[in-house]
């Protein structure tokens, strides 16, 4: 099948570069960061994108004061991108009847995804970001959260406990309650 050519060609290229891989996702830690890189399949699986991400592990446990699973997936990083969204902005899946498919993945992943990965290794560039990628906007709790924490991590307390204070008022039940806890670690008053 297509789907483990391109497996197979992605191992080549990450699994030097520390990258080991569970089922269709890659995970590399470098220091309090993790990278991530996932293969997705549509609901149809006649096409495939990839996903990637930066698991910092300081923000994880603030925010959901849990240990680090062995194993991240894209879902749980705190800053992600599908590939179309680092080349140009639009969404993009291959289709599995494309020939060369393979090498335009590993490519695309390359040229693209490594780049990205490499530079989220900061606070201030995960904060850029979410920032740039205007998640206050987009209402959904942990962005905002992680955007809060990564904040308060470079001495912006005012400013990320605003985020919460904000937050908090737009959410019902549980978040309501986590958002309270994270602004008392975060020592918001």
């Amino acid at each position: 099948m297509i789907t483990e050519v391109v497996i197979k060609r992605l191992d080549e290229m990450l699994n030097p570069l520390g990258f080991e891989r569970q089922k269709i996702t890659w995970n590399r830690k470098i220091g309090s960061f993790i990278d991530v890189v996932d293969v997705q399949t549509s609901k149809t699986g006649d096409t495939i994108t990839v996903n990637a991400g930066v698991f910092h592990s300081d923000v994880h446990a603030k925010c959901w004061g849990n240990g680090i699973p062995q194993f991240i997936e894209e879902p749980s990083c705190t800053v992600r991108a599908r590939i179309g969204q680092l080349i140009d902005g639009k969404d993009l899946w291959w289709s599995l009847d494309a020939t060369n498919i393979a090498d335009e993945v590993v490519d695309k992943v390359n040229t693209h995804v490594l780049p990205f990965l490499e530079q989220m290794h900061s606070a201030k560039a995960m904060e850029h970001f979410l920032m740039k990628a205007q998640v206050v906007k987009q209402k959904y709790p942990p962005p905002i959260i992680y955007l809060a924490i990564l904040k308060h991590e470079q001495g912006d307390v005012n400013e990320a406990c605003t985020l919460l204070r904000d937050l908090k008022k737009k959410t019902v039940g549980a978040w309501q309650d986590r958002i309270s806890r994270i602004a008392e670690t975060l020592s918001c008053s």
